[in-house]
C-alpha cells in the first residue's frame, strides 16, 4: 500500500527546501565569471532532457574553445530552475509551466527566481499511461487509483498535479507515487500502480518500450478538458499524438503539449549568452542527430514562453542572426 502522506511530504519538502535555500545560497553577482566548465541541469537518464542536454554540451564544447560543458542527471524541471537560480548549474532545461511559475514566484515558488530564457527547445507531450484492463479511459477514472505523478522535483510532477487538480480531482482522490519514468513503466508492468504520467518528446523511449511489451493505453483528453486546462494554465496547449507513434496504437490521441526552454541566471554574461545561442542555432543539424525534436527549435518558436523574457544576449542574436557567433568586444 502506498504511503500517500510520506510521499507528498517528501515532494513538498524538496520544493520548499530548494526555494528557501535559494535565498541563503546565492552567490553574489561580483563572484560570477564566464565559466570555463559548466553544467547543464537536465533530468533522468530515461527521459529526453539528458541526451538533449548532452547533445548541446557536445556542440558547445567542440565549437567554443573557452567552454567545456557537461550534462548532469537531475530530478527534472523544478530542481533545474532552482539550481540555475543558485548558480549551482549554469544552464537548465525546464518545462514552460515550471519556468513561468519560477520567474513569477507563484505556484510552488514562494519567491521569484532570477531567470532568463536562453532559447526554447521543443514541445513536451503529457503522456497519461495505463494498461488494458485497468478500467481507465478518462482523467476522471483516476479517482481511487494508484497513480505515478513523475519524479519528485520534476516538471512531470507539476504537470501531472495540474492536470489532475485542473480537471476536478484532488491529490486526496488518488494514491499518488513520485516515480521516475523507468520506475513508472516498471510499476505498470508489475501492477503496483494503475496509471502514470510521462512527459517528454514524441516517441520518448520509456513509452516506446512499454508499448512494445504491454497492451498500452494512452488516455486521451477531450476538447472540454483542453479548454479547461488552457484557461487555468496559459503555458499549456493541445498536441495530437499521431497514430502509429507507439506500437499497437494506430489512432490519434489528443494530449497536452508544454514547451521546454533552456534557462540561465539573469546575470549571465551577455556575450556568453549570445555565443551559446548563436552556436546552438548554427549547429542545429548536429542536435537533430541526437533527437528529431530539435526540428521545433527555430527562431519562429523562440518566443514561446511569453511570460519570461529572453536573455539580452539572445535578443542580440535574434535581432541579427547573420552576425558571427564570436563577436569582437571592447575588452
Amino acid at each position: 500500500m502506498l504511503k500517500r502522506g510520506v510521499l507528498l511530504m517528501s515532494y513538498n519538502y524538496l520544493v520548499s527546501f530548494g526555494v528557501a535555500a535559494l535565498l541563503i545560497g546565492c552567490t553574489s553577482e561580483s563572484d560570477i565569471q564566464r565559466p570555463g566548465t559548466f553544467a547543464i541541469a537536465t533530468g533522468g537518464p530515461a527521459g529526453l532532457y539528458y541526451p538533449f542536454g548532452g547533445g548541446m554540451a557536445s556542440i558547445w564544447s567542440k565549437t567554443l574553445p573557452h567552454v567545456n560543458a557537461k550534462a548532469e542527471v537531475t530530478g527534472g524541471s523544478v530542481t533545474n530552475v532552482i539550481q540555475v537560480a543558485r548558480h549551482e548549474s549554469e544552464l537548465g532545461i525546464a518545462m514552460a509551466d515550471v519556468v513561468t511559475d519560477a520567474y513569477l514566484g507563484q505556484g510552488k515558488f514562494t519567491e521569484p527566481l532570477p531567470l532568463k530564457v536562453l532559447f526554447t527547445a521543443y514541445p513536451n507531450i503529457v503522456h497519461l499511461l495505463t494498461l488494458e484492463g485497468n478500467g481507465i479511459t478518462t482523467v476522471a477514472n483516476l479517482a481511487g487509483k494508484r497513480v505515478s505523478l513523475g519524479a519528485a522535483g520534476s516538471g512531470t510532477a507539476v504537470a501531472a498535479e495540474n492536470v489532475i487538480t485542473g480537471l476536478g480531482l484532488s491529490l486526496a482522490d488518488i494514491a499518488p507515487a513520485y516515480l521516475s519514468f523507468g520506475e513508472t513503466t516498471s510499476a505498470l508492468k508489475d501492477g503496483t500502480i494503475d496509471a502514470g504520467f510521462v512527459v517528454g518528446g514524441l516517441g520518448i523511449a520509456a513509452v516506446t518500450e512499454l508499448a512494445v511489451t504491454r497492451d498500452l493505453v494512452l488516455v486521451a483528453l477531450t476538447d472540454e478538458n483542453l479548454s479547461t486546462l488552457k484557461k487555468k494554465f496559459p503555458a499549456y496547449g493541445g498536441y495530437v499524438i499521431p497514430g502509429g507513434t507507439y506500437d499497437k496504437i494506430d489512432h490519434d490521441v489528443q494530449a497536452l503539449g508544454i514547451w521546454s526552454a533552456v534557462v540561465v541566471h539573469e546575470d549571465m554574461n551577455e556575450e556568453l549568452a549570445f555565443e551559446l545561442t548563436c552556436t546552438m542555432y548554427s549547429h542545429r543539424d548536429a542536435l537533430l542527430k541526437v533527437s528529431q525534436v530539435a526540428r521545433a527549435m527555430t527562431l519562429e518558436n523562440i518566443h514561446q514562453l511569453a511570460a519570461v523574457p529572453l536573455h539580452p544576449g539572445t535578443l542580440a542574436y535574434v535581432k541579427d542572426p547573420s552576425q558571427p557567433c564570436s563577436r569582437p568586444t571592447d575588452d
